[in-house]
């Protein structure tokens, strides 16, 4: 098969392209090097390649500037995207681009061969590959592990499609982080991204909450209002905690999926929208098919395409970098400069995370708000909170506002005191909402609401 397919090698390092050239020769390619982006489109341009092997950062041209180029080309090879400079950004970009892999130096050589195999099959079975829009911003997704660069490539494969897609993965692994990131790298980012979280809002209410309803539904329906699959026409849906839906929604959302149209709640109109759905669970879907939970029809739907985020704990090497990452967060918000220990970050990095990124948010954040230099977690789920001798009591708070002679004193103290309040109890109580709402004798509701406040909850879902 390989005799009669010729590969470029583009890399502007020649120790790289010999080893390549020699390794692809004795496999029966013909190959061909070029050492920059330009060089390689003259060539392309005057000879039909099967395969271009192709590194990033180049003079004149980097690759991935190339690469657009090349896929733009009606019978245009395949590419694979090797790069020691590894990075999300990169990775997306390249397979939105329609790399056919993306690999990182130093690699195997026998599994680029296997791989290079790979992409000469899909080079003969297509006729043509759509190209890719330019590609946007990432989120805030942190990681180069394997898995979490298999994923990045995973999604710069479908961010461009309107497929259904199914991420699943333990709570605080970062899935809503995820979802809006196949968004913005969609021809849909320039247009809504709604959510729906479908534990967070009592079953009888979630059908409004979805479609709408009209005016006298139900009681307390005093108008008219668009419920979020219409608010999200021509961007997308997100569906978080799906696993949690009633069985009764579950049939009304599968016909949305199916015919892209619904009813609202009290109208026999029907109402059609361009929308693409992203579902997320913690929970084991296909127990609950079995246990008849949860419509085995819907759970193939969107199943379309399926997204597994690793847990932290499947990932431990990329704690350093995420622990930098929230460092450096928090202390720009607060005007701090907190430094981690090299003794902190191992018992960091020693952790099972149970909680997963979100966990490691929230508890770095507390590290840095406490200032507790050189302190070292202990290998449970709480922390220990160090002694501050310079933190001031309520009194001296309260003696030192009243020599200002301050207006609205009760709201000035309230304030100086809430955060360090919530702080102290969400670790007493080992972050359970639940109980802390007790504590403090308010809903769990008005709980969120002041820890979102002060950023005590983390954006990671």
């Amino acid at each position: 098969m390989t005799a009669k397919h010729r590969m470029l090698v583009v890399d502007n390092d020649k120790a790289i392209c010999w080893v390549l050239e020699k390794a692809f020769i004795e496999e029966g390619f013909i190959v061909d090097v070029a050492m920059d982006g330009k060089n390689a489109l003259e060539m392309i341009d005057s000879i039909q390649y099967s395969l271009v092997i192709m590194d990033v950062m180049m003079p004149v041209m980097d690759g991935l500037t190339a690469l657009k180029k090349i896929n733009e080309l009606p019978k245009h090879p395949e590419t694979i995207i090797i790069t020691a400079h590894s990075s999300m950004e990169n990775t997306v970009e390249a397979m939105k681009l329609g790399a056919f892999d993306f690999v990182v130096k130093p690699f195997d050589i026998d599994e680029l061969t296997a791989l290079s195999y790979k992409a000469i099959e899909k080079y003969e079975s297509r006729k043509k590959t759509v190209t890719v829009a330019e590609p946007d911003v990432t989120g805030r997704i942190i990681g180069d592990s394997p898995g979490m660069r298999e994923l990045y490539k995973l999604l710069g494969r479908i961010s461009p499609t309107d497929s259904s897609v199914l991420i699943t993965g333990e709570t605080g692994t970062g899935k809503d982080l995820f979802a809006r990131a196949i968004h913005y790298h969609s021809g849909r980012r320039d247009n809504p991204f709604i959510t729906v979280n479908c534990a967070s809002i009592p079953g009888e209410l979630l059908e409004s909450e979805l479609f709408g309803h009209v005016k006298g539904a139900f009681t307390g329906a005093t108008g008219e209002r668009k419920g979020k699959c219409e608010l999200a026409d021509n961007g997308t849906l997100f569906l978080d905690e799906i696993g949690t839906m009633r069985l009764d929604l579950q049939a009304k959302i599968l016909t949305f999926l199916q015919r892209s149209e619904f009813e609202k709640v009290g109208s026999s109109k029907t109402v059609h929208v361009n929308v693409r759905v992203i579902a997320a669970t913690n929970a084991d879907l296909e127990k609950l098919v079995a246990d008849k939970k949860f419509r085995e029809d819907l759970y193939y739907r969107l199943m379309v395409v399926p997204m597994q985020i690793p847990s932290l704990r499947e990932r431990r090497e990329d704690i350093p970098k995420l622990a930098k990452y929230f460092v450096d967060r928090y202390n720009t918000r607060y005007g701090l400069k907190y430094i981690m220990t090299n003794e902190v970050l191992k018992s960091l990095e020693n952790r099972d995370w149970p909680g997963n990124v979100r966990e490691l948010e929230n508890v770095i954040h507390r590290l840095v708000v406490l200032r507790s230099d050189g302190f070292v977690p202990e290998e449970t789920r709480s922390f220990a909170v160090p002694e501050r001798p310079e933190a001031e009591s309520i009194e001296s708070v309260v003696l030192g506002l009243l020599k200002k002679r301050p207006v609205n004193l009760l709201e000035i103290a309230y304030e100086r005191i809430e955060e360090p309040l919530l702080v102290q109890i969400m670790y007493r109580v080992g972050d359970n909402q639940s109980e802390a709402s007790k504590i403090l004798g308010i809903s769990r509701n008005t709980l969120r609401k002041l820890l979102k406040k002060h950023g005590l909850i983390s954006e990671v879902e």
